[in-house]
């Protein structure tokens, strides 16, 4: 779920889109989940969880890059420049 990369962290999540709120479930041994209220249509969702996710770990949006799976619900994203235990710890906030 959380592993480090040589320019900062991978974070895989699972999106759930056009949820009644705004989101982030982070459990040891599952994926983390991350609560849209966008709809996946035109990269909306995607924005939303950039954004959502940046807000959480208090960084740009500019830098979470989602490496794979922009059309699906399973996302690996990049943090860039934070470590791993950085991420955890500000996602378990």
């Amino acid at each position: 779920m959380i592993h480090p990369h040589d320019k900062g962290t991978l974070l895989v999540i699972r999106v759930k889109p056009r949820s009644k709120r705004q989101a982030i479930r982070l459990d040891k041994e599952t994926i983390c989940q991350v609560h849209v209220k966008a709809p996946p249509i035109h990269g909306r969702a995607n924005a939303e969880v950039q954004n959502l996710v940046a807000k959480h770990l208090e960084i740009s949006p500019t830098k979470v890059k989602i490496l794979s799976g922009k059309k699906a619900a399973n996302k690996t994203l990049l943090i860039e420049g934070m470590d791993p235990e950085a991420v955890r710890s500000a996602l378990t906030r």
